[in-house]
């Protein structure tokens, strides 16, 4: 296990200002592939003890291709398998599993997956916090790619502490019929934390198997409905688009939409707010739901599930505007299918603060370059986020000055009270030139 404290937290080609950040490496490419049919690597993973607080933390995981892992005889794995994240937490005298995401390997046959530095993906497990602390057992991965895994933990005051996470429904794999036939997962009470202010339901769905006239549940999609004292709550689809994969092409049929999944991907995590509708120390009955299935034996497909309850406290901030993310330019592995430009930039703003986000600053450009002014107008509640395409700027420099930086000011046109998380930089991929005439063949 190796522990760096750093002065700025650094993904690869995507830098944010901010405090200090302390990362935590527990398995990296050297880590020799488990042993036996998708397994899991295993390990203890030695996590901050300080009680300090977390501005955010990333878990950041990198797949590659390699002829040493144990899994199959192929670089990268043949197929898509579907992997978790897990941490067994001290509860008592036992302890308790925890999913921290989800994930599903690209079909790997021909594929090159990032080449030696492998391919990147990034969670943001903020809401883990309080019980990311000591040693934990942790389970990761499998054996068809190397794999290296690291945690960013990023000093500073987050939008809002996180109090408390609990299990509602445990990570497992459930078969449709008991589901939906309401014989699993069945209504619970649940006593919300009453220091908390704020309390969030988070879904991890999946959906397996190739049952019935429609292949469920891979590729089928469903409804699903959260009940909360027996009246609908939060209703939604598990089902996801994945023509736009960022790793492609890869071997199989990975372009067609499936159940909450694509392969190469983290399995789509859902958040629904209960805030509106409770109080602290309510007694709330919970029950999870899903659409009554056909008898034409779709019934044996599968979900793989967990849901948990987030409790926060009050925001942290009154005016505070968070640049999330930079799409482009940016060379990073998950927006590659939009990379390079030579047009529009695009940015992830959200606001982070307890006041409504009607105004913004917006200064970005190329580092040596000509910086460019944009005032956004607009309204955003807490914790809401937009995708903004910003004026097009001169690109004729990019040879020589390859980093493209980005900075937020004055939101409602004041002082924000969080500096910390108003800035990134990313790198310009310089695209392709041709000549002014050419042949297609």
């Amino acid at each position: 296990m190796k522990y760096y404290l750093i002065a700025l937290c650094i993904c690869p080609l995507l830098s944010a200002q901010g405090g200090d950040t302390l990362t935590i490496y527990p398995i990296t490419f050297s880590t020799p592939s488990p042993e036996g049919w998708n397994a899991q690597y295993k390990t203890t993973a030695h996590f901050p003890n300080t009680g300090g607080q977390w501005a955010k933390i990333l878990m950041v995981q990198t797949l590659k291709c390699d002829s040493l892992t144990a899994g199959d005889k192929y670089p990268c794995g043949e197929w898509d398998y579907i992997w978790s994240t897990f941490v067994d937490v001290p509860k008592g005298d036992s302890t308790e599993q925890f999913c921290l995401g989800s994930f599903v390997t690209p079909y790997g046959k021909r594929l090159e997956m990032g080449g030696a530095s492998g391919w990147e993906w990034i969670y943001d497990i903020s809401e883990y916090a309080p019980i990311l602390k000591g040693d934990l057992n942790l389970r990761v991965g499998n054996n068809q790619e190397l794999l290296d895994l690291k945690f960013h933990f990023i000093r500073g005051k987050p939008s809002r502490n996180v109090i408390s996470v609990e299990n509602i429904y445990p990570y497992a794999d459930y078969k449709y019929e008991h589901l939906a036939d309401d014989s699993l997962l069945i209504s619970t009470d649940i006593i919300l934390n009453p220091i908390a202010s704020a309390y969030r339901i988070k879904s991890i769905v999946s959906g397996h198997g190739h049952a019935g006239p429609r292949n469920c549940c891979e590729w089928d999609s469903k409804t699903h409905t959260w009940y909360m004292e027996g009246y609908e709550l939060f209703r939604w689809n598990v089902w996801t688009d994945c023509g736009n994969n960022p790793i492609y092409p890869q071997g199989g049929t990975w372009p067609f939409d499936r159940a909450g999944w694509c392969p190469g991907t983290i399995v789509d995590e859902h958040e629904f707010e209960l805030t509106p509708f409770v109080s602290p120390g309510d007694t709330l009955n919970l029950d999870y739901g899903i659409e009554n299935y056909y008898d034409n034996g779709e019934k044996d497909g599968t979900f793989r599930m967990t849901h948990q309850l987030i409790s926060y406290g009050t925001p942290n901030f009154k005016n505070d505007v968070e640049l999330v993310d930079i799409i482009s330019p940016s060379s990073t592995d998950k927006y590659r299918r939009i990379n390079p430009i030579c047009d529009n930039p695009q940015i992830i703003i959200r606001n982070s603060g307890a006041f409504d986000l009607q105004t913004v600053q917006i200064k970005y450009g190329l580092t040596k370059g000509k910086k460019i002014t944009y005032n956004w107008h607009g309204n955003l509640s807490f914790l809401e986020s937009d995708t903004l395409i910003l004026p097009s700027l001169d690109w004729q420099k990019l040879k020589k000055n390859p980093i493209f930086r980005v900075a937020l000011h004055s939101p409602n046109g004041v002082r924000d009270e969080k500096e910390q998380n108003n800035s990134l930089t990313s790198t310009a991929l310089l695209p392709l030139q041709l000549p002014a005439e050419f042949e297609l063949q």
